[in-house]
Order: C-alpha cells, then sequence, then structure tokens
C-alpha cells in the first residue's frame, strides 16, 4: 500500500500553496485564508486538497527512492 499523507498534512500544504498562489498571482487574488476561500466551495477544496495530496506523494516517492 503506498503511503498517503495525514489530512493535516494535506491541508498544511494547502495553506502554503494557497497563500504562496497569491502572494505570486498565479491565480485571481484572495484577501481571504485558505479556509474561508473554500468554505463555500466545497468541490475546490476537495480538487485543490487532492492536487497537494498528489505533490506530498511524490515528493515521497522520490526521497524515498534515494534513500
Amino acid at each position: 500500500m503506498a503511503w498517503r499523507p495525514s489530512l493535516e498534512e494535506v491541508e498544511a500544504a494547502a495553506r502554503v500553496l494557497a497563500t504562496a498562489g497569491n502572494h505570486h498571482r498565479w491565480w485571481k487574488p484572495y484577501k481571504k485564508s485558505y479556509e474561508e476561500m473554500f468554505a463555500t466551495d466545497p468541490m475546490a477544496k476537495s480538487e485543490f486538497d487532492g492536487i497537494v495530496e498528489q505533490m506530498l506523494m511524490a515528493a515521497h516517492e522520490a526521497r524515498s527512492a534515494t534513500t
């Protein structure tokens, strides 16, 4: 079974990505927090968190391959 990050790890990393994306204007700027951005759109939160989860899993796999 493949390693999976915890929900807390995914949400922590998603907050970092959301903050960086807003700062660098990778998407429409928001003045709201990660939680506020997705409070009204659970599908968008699920999709965003899914992308972050895949990133964390890929990073874990890459790290495991080099050790």
